[in-house]
């Protein structure tokens, strides 16, 4: 019950309202000077990190308690007209900075990478103030309160509301996180070294920010004594510490400062305001800066551990794998390069003749015209096409005519040499390269193979019989490529299938004109 009225928006909004009058009561008496200029303005950080920790749909909401809280903090000195338009330069301040940076960083807006970081300084501080100081300074212009010059009262608009934001920005979107992600953790050794910390730098800081006489011999930086306890404070702790680290210190430095106490013995009032808050804006992005380096850099380096570890295990357990297995990955490997072996086989392999089928022709065809090409060497193409093979197949079946396709091999295989290349490209049709052969030899060789098909007798289911074989022979001209040679090669065989068949024809370049469009073997 008390978890759900805690996370209502309605008591959100009210907590808000109560921050942001609580911020602006300190802007206005606890962090302005005698002479009137405000070191900084805490109240926007109070309405930014509402922005940036909560969903959009409740920003007005947020915006209209932090309007009523300026008007109810303003109006005893200020008309309504006046409260009004500072609340509303104020809300779109925040507005802009915050759609600028979940723009730029993402809608769950963390201090944890320098990118976050510099997004929030550039977004916030350097744009969204300078644009709301320009129409702050333009109200106090029209009410007439301002000794000063617009510009004068641009930069104080600015750099006091820029302070305000990078001082109390990341200190209260860190501990809203915290309490959100209840990430709020002590250890005893960390509050000790934290205590040392903030002890030694009140310490430093009440003798670094002190006034300095001009007839005394004086230090100008000695506030830069308070940087060392930031860089230990981002180093060593987390966003939370760090911010809060620089909040102690521009709560010391603004607490002098309004008493008329500061280091600058030679400077007026307004500038020594100018450099206080130069000082605490350097601290302040020193600190945040710093921290949120550290930040991404523990990330990586757990994130690193976490996969070298990991790693690590995988690699043991990997290694205790391969020790059980090798024996059987020898055996693997074995019967692996036994099945690729014979993939590759099968591949280049055709399943019903087991001589060469159409892609390995192409393949090694074409390496032997290239090497041919480079020797200057000879070669004939032979294209081999059965009679009538369609009539086999309807007559005795496919079984036979597949029996039949196996059996004209033997008299092709006594004529040619090993390393000849012999292939079946399609049903019934046969290449064969001849390598180092002239055109005449090509046709003897193909006269032997049509005679013994012609006199083989090829076993079917019902007896014997005879089939007889067309071929085409083409000389290889040592200029054109294996395709042209395998077409040229075809029309030779075209010119057989029309001489009647069971014949062998040589390719003749003038036939080729008429016989391109032809079509195939039959």
């Amino acid at each position: 019950m008390v978890t759900n009225v805690l996370s209502h928006p309605l008591f959100r909004a009210v907590i808000v309202g109560f921050l942001y009058y609580a911020g602006a009561w300190i802007g206005v008496h606890q962090a302005i000077t005698p002479d009137g200029i405000s070191v900084f303005w805490p109240p926007n950080a109070v309405l930014l990190t509402a922005f940036l920790t909560t969903p959009r749909k409740q920003w007005p909401l947020y915006a209209l308690a932090a309007l009523s809280a300026e008007c109810l903090a303003d109006i005893p000195a200020f008309p309504l007209w006046a409260a009004l338009s500072f609340g509303a330069v104020n809300i779109l301040e925040t507005l802009i900075a915050a759609l600028v940076i979940q723009r730029l960083a993402g809608k769950q807006f963390h201090f944890d990478s320098l990118k976050s970081a510099l997004v929030f300084f550039v977004s916030a501080p350097a744009f969204a103030s300078a644009i709301a100081a320009i129409m702050g300074a333009t109200v106090y212009i029209v009410l007439g309160r301002s000794d000063s010059s617009f510009l004068a009262m641009w930069r104080l608009w600015w750099f006091g509301d820029a302070l305000g934001l990078m001082i109390f920005t990341p200190l209260l979107v860190t501990f809203c996180h915290a309490i959100k992600y209840r990430l709020v953790t002590f250890r005893v050794t960390k509050l000790a070294e934290l205590t040392l910390l903030w002890t030694g730098m009140i310490l430093t800081g009440s003798n670094a920010l002190i006034d300095a006489s001009i007839n005394e011999l004086h230090f100008h930086l000695t506030p830069m004594l308070l940087l060392p306890f930031v860089v230990w404070a981002a180093t060593r702790f987390n966003t939370a510490i760090a911010a809060s680290t620089t909040a102690i210190i521009a709560w010391m430095a603004t607490g002098y400062l309004v008493s008329g106490i500061h280091p600058y013995a030679t400077t007026l009032p307004q500038f020594a305001v100018w450099q206080t808050q130069e000082y605490l804006a350097i601290v302040s992005i020193i600190s945040i800066g710093l921290s949120a380096l550290m930040h991404e850099l523990r990330d990586q380096r757990q994130r690193l551990e976490l996969a070298t570890a990991a790693l690590t295990y995988q690699n043991e357990q990997l290694e205790e794998k391969v020790r059980k297995r090798t024996q059987s990955l020898e055996r693997a490997n074995t019967e692996l390069t036994s099945l690729n072996s014979q993939l590759k086989e099968l591949a280049s392999t055709d399943h019903l003749t087991g001589i060469a089928n159409r892609r390995q022709f192409h393949e090694a065809g074409e390496r032997e015209l290239q090497r041919l090409k480079h020797d200057r060497g000879k070669a004939a193409l032979i294209a081999l096409d059965l009679d009538y093979f369609k009539s086999i197949n309807d007559q005795y079946g496919h079984e036979a005519g597949d029996n039949v396709l196996r059996q004209m091999l033997p008299p092709v295989k006594n004529n040619i040499r090993p390393s000849d290349l012999f292939a079946r490209v399609g049903g019934e049709e046969f290449l064969i390269f001849l390598t180092g052969v002239k055109e005449a030899t090509a046709v003897s060789i193909a006269e032997r193979i049509r005679e013994q098909i012609a006199a083989t007798d090829m076993d079917v289911p019902s007896g014997t019989i005879r089939v007889t074989a067309s071929l085409g022979v083409v000389q290889w001209d040592q200029i054109c490529n294996l395709r042209t040679l395998i077409n040229r090669a075809d029309i030779a065989l075209y010119q057989a299938k029309r001489s009647g068949r069971n014949c062998t024809r040589t390719y003749l370049a003038e036939t080729e004109d008429d016989d391109e469009l032809a079509p195939g073997p039959v």
